[in-house]
């Protein structure tokens, strides 16, 4: 495998900087009013300014193939390489000018100075340039190309054209816009970003070595969250399936729409495909010297950070870079525009790490890539009266001094179970009872066996937890444990209540027995609670209050909008998402104890790990 390097950057931005307060003179007045959401939204995502490739009268200043185009070009004027020499053009958008051709076709069809060469047309949303960058530089690591490009170009403005949403039916009556319509209106801009990428570094200047390039998509186990070309969030329906384009425009078919309740499970996941790569040693924290977040709103950058926080794997935020809040969200081509910046910033030395993050909400998909910062160094030898210049591209090694120091044996355990967690609540929304809640078809049958076939693992809590402390050495866990254990001891009769309130008969749900994963959970966790000293609990603690704290809330909410339930029934749930964070609080402490050791962390993570996967199972068997 040969080495590939991104030689050049370049971009293009059409036209001036917009501020806020001109977004709506170019996007047009839905209706000739003013838009009720967007100040709230732009405070949320904190975007001053962005770029749109439409002008004041919503006409069309360039395509977005001519916006890649000239990326390209500004890409190749750093650089002494003839446009002849490019082998191959990958070129990335959300939505391209045509459904046919590719778009990496029409890039090339702008570019006349240009050869015949290999095109490369990948449509997505955010990822898609990662994934242009990825073809690219596999090509060049295989020693098929030496020369190659990729692009990622968006133009989502002209999808946010006021006389789009008044064309559509549903507002012809209700005169209102629904807000997964209307939130991306003020969130997306366009732009475009171009990298060359070549099988040696650059002459004299600073070049970006692709270390690894990593993709994951997770649709098998999620609907859509941001689509286009449907009215039905199912994704059922496409506008090709309407008896005419007409029924497909009057249904609000081509409007681009973001289910925002999903929008923290895309970050989730995201982080949890980073630790995954901290776990493997492919990441390390302590290594980076830049991070490039592709965050779609400055509201998910603080969601990130507490995610890396709790697992201790938080890069400080001074190696943090974006140029989110100048150049907006411009999509797939939002990390090339970063990168971009970064490149020609004059702050990059030779050694440094630059690892990007890149979330899509599309249907769940997640990138990461690892980048060096390398010099090409000139060695001069006089060889029969002639100067020979030899191009040598030394490899990187880190001295002692750089070498990154092991993380502490707390640090190593609050991450690992960060990432139990964090596949724990992924895994559920597998789980049938949970998808119904989430896709809105939840029945109050559906709340009272979730009640039912929780309560023996609430009313055997307490009693788990005393028998734990019972056998613990140290007095401070017992202490620990059997303040626990007195919290939780009455839980049971609010689930009882919230049963009853919803139509149950209270002999019902007090003579039903345990399912299987019941079953099994309740004789784990008691087998585990009668060992001596059984600290490896602290790890089902960490699960089933990283529940209530994190989930249960959030479920009390859905339950009662779907079910048009009072607070009083739904107070269990609901109680769990308030108190259980101090819980976690507490227990989060208690891991970084002195008597904490490597044996004692991996005991504490597989009980973590068995007790989600017997939770997930006691939800699955729920009859």
């Amino acid at each position: 495998m040969e080495s590939a390097y991104i030689t050049s950057i370049g971009k293009f931005l059409p036209g001036e900087p917009i501020g806020n307060d001109e977004m709506e003179s170019y996007l047009g007045k839905i209706g000739d009013r003013a838009s009720k959401v967007r100040h709230r939204i732009l405070k949320s995502n904190g975007i001053q300014q962005r770029y749109y490739a439409i002008d004041s009268e919503q006409k069309t200043r360039y395509q977005n193939s001519e916006m890649a185009a000239l990326a390209v070009r500004d890409a190749l004027s750093y650089l002494n390489l003839e446009p002849h020499a490019i082998d191959l053009l990958a070129c990335s958008t959300t939505l391209p000018d045509l459904t046919v051709p590719g778009f990496a076709s029409m890039v090339h069809g702008e570019l006349t100075e240009f050869s015949p060469l290999e095109t490369v047309s990948l449509q997505g949303v955010c990822c898609a340039g990662v994934a242009a960058l990825n073809y690219a530089s596999s090509q060049v690591q295989l020693g098929k190309r030496r020369n190659t490009l990729a692009v990622a170009s968006e133009f989502a403005s002209r999808l946010f054209k006021s006389g789009h949403f008044e064309a559509d039916q549903q507002y012809k009556i209700t005169q209102k816009v629904p807000f997964d319509t209307e939130f991306l209106r003020w969130m997306l801009s366009d732009g475009a970003g171009a990298l060359v990428i070549q099988n040696n570094p650059a002459f004299e200047q600073l070049s970006l070595r692709v270390d690894w390039i990593e993709l994951v998509s997770h649709a098998h186990h999620y609907p859509v969250c941001m689509y286009a070309g449907t009215a039905d969030e199912s994704a059922q329906k496409s506008w090709l399936d309407y008896p005419s384009y007409a029924e497909a425009v009057q249904d609000g078919a081509f409007h681009l729409r973001q289910d925002i309740r999903r929008l923290d499970e895309v970050i989730k996941l995201g982080v949890t495909g980073w630790l995954k790569l901290i776990e493997a040693g492919r990441v390390k924290p302590e290594e980076i010297d830049w991070l490039l977040c592709h965050y779609s709103s400055h509201f998910f950058r603080s969601k990130i950070v507490e995610l890396l926080e709790k697992a201790n794997c938080m890069i400080p935020e001074e190696k943090w870079f974006t140029n989110l809040y100048t150049r907006g969200n411009t999509g797939c081509a939002s990390i090339y525009l970063m990168l971009e910046e970064l490149f020609h910033s004059g702050k990059l030395q030779p050694g440094q790490k630059i690892f990007c993050f890149v979330p899509e909400s599309g249907r769940y998909t997640t990138a990461y890539m690892m980048l060096t910062v390398v010099e090409r160094h000139a060695l001069y030898s006089i060889g029969q009266g002639e100067k020979t210049t030899v191009i040598n591209a030394p490899e990187i090694k880190l001295t002692p001094e750089n070498e990154a120091a092991e993380n502490s044996v707390a640090a190593d355990l609050l991450r690992q179970l960060t990432l139990v967690w964090l596949d724990f609540e992924q895994q559920l929304y597998g789980v049938s009872l949970i998808r119904k809640l989430e896709r809105g078809d939840f029945t109050r049958e559906d709340y009272k066996r979730l009640l039912c076939n929780l309560r023996p693992q609430v009313v055997e809590g307490a009693r788990w937890i005393a028998r734990a402390a019972s056998n613990m050495l140290d007095f401070r866990l017992r202490s620990l444990f059997i303040g626990h254990a007195q919290d939780e001891h009455r839980d049971y009769q609010m689930l009882e209540r919230n049963y009853v309130s919803v139509g149950g008969e209270l002999s019902e749900i007090v003579n039903s027995p345990k399912n299987i994963g019941s079953q099994a959970l309740s004789a784990f966790i008691f087998q585990q609670a009668s060992q001596e000293n059984p600290l490896d609990l602290l790890g089902s603690m960490f699960i089933i209050e990283g529940l209530g704290n994190r989930l249960a809330g959030k479920w009390a909410k859905q339950i009662k909008a779907t079910l048009n339930l009072t607070d009083d029934q739904v107070s269990f749930l609901a109680y769990h998402g308030e108190n259980d964070e101090s819980h976690l609080g507490k227990l989060e402490a208690i891991l970084n104890a002195d008597w904490l050791t490597a044996e004692i962390a991996e005991k504490i993570v597989n009980t973590a790990r068995v007790t989600a996967r017997l939770y997930q199972l006691q939800l699955e068997e729920m009859r």
